[in-house]
């Protein structure tokens, strides 16, 4: 039926979106941030250049991706899962959403703190390691690790930056270098265990 489709995509698609989109509007606007604020592109309002951010935008972009690559393997059916292999990418795929929003919203720095957050994120990835090892194993366990050891330095370094005798530059580079290669690392464990996750058993 021609209806059934188009149903589907105002009920979970045109409806959140129209939810988020008022919402926002109302939020900011209790908040006192004007409207054009909140609906024109960042580099737009502050009139930068097209490198402004980049590097930075990118990473949003990629750990979307691992998100949207691993949540979509686990629920849409379309590769036949079971068990703990449709738990790890339900796992993985929510971790990496959070992991995008903290980045994009900066909750570590301004909002929620980053002891909390830092140790949230070390307990989802103890749990993916220990949990789930063996399907980690099987479906490319050295780039789940080679990522969580880049992404771990990253944050190791932001929080000890004052007791490191280094210029800020420096380490900045140092530091959202290893963050950056880290989520690359990262997108790639999640795409080829979304590729190979329907040959394991469970």
């Amino acid at each position: 039926m021609p209806q059934q489709p188009l149903r589907r995509v105002l009920l979970l698609a045109l409806l959140p979106a129209l939810v988020v989109y008022v919402l926002a509007l109302v939020l900011s606007g209790a908040a006192g941030i004007r409207t054009q604020l909140v609906i024109r592109d960042l580099a737009q309002t502050c009139d930068t250049a097209l490198g402004v951010g980049f590097l930075s935008n990118l990473g949003y972009l990629l750990w979307i991706a691992a998100a949207a690559i691993a949540l979509f393997t686990a629920l849409s059916g379309v590769v036949p899962l079971r068990g703990r292999v449709q738990q790890l990418l339900l796992c993985g795929g929510g971790f990496s959403l959070l992991l995008c929003l903290d980045d994009m919203f900066l909750l570590h720095d301004r909002y929620i703190g980053s002891t909390f957050l830092y140790s949230l994120y070390a307990v989802f990835a103890l749990l993916i390691l220990f949990r789930f090892r063996r399907q980690v194993q099987a479906l490319g366990g050295g780039s789940f690790l080679l990522a969580v050891v880049l992404l771990g330095l990253s944050v190791v370094i932001d929080q000890l930056q004052d007791l490191i005798p280094v210029p800020y530059a420096r380490l900045q580079l140092v530091e959202e270098g290893a963050k950056f290669l880290g989520i690359a690392t990262w997108l790639a464990f999640w795409s080829q265990a979304s590729a190979g996750a329907g040959k394991l058993k469970a």
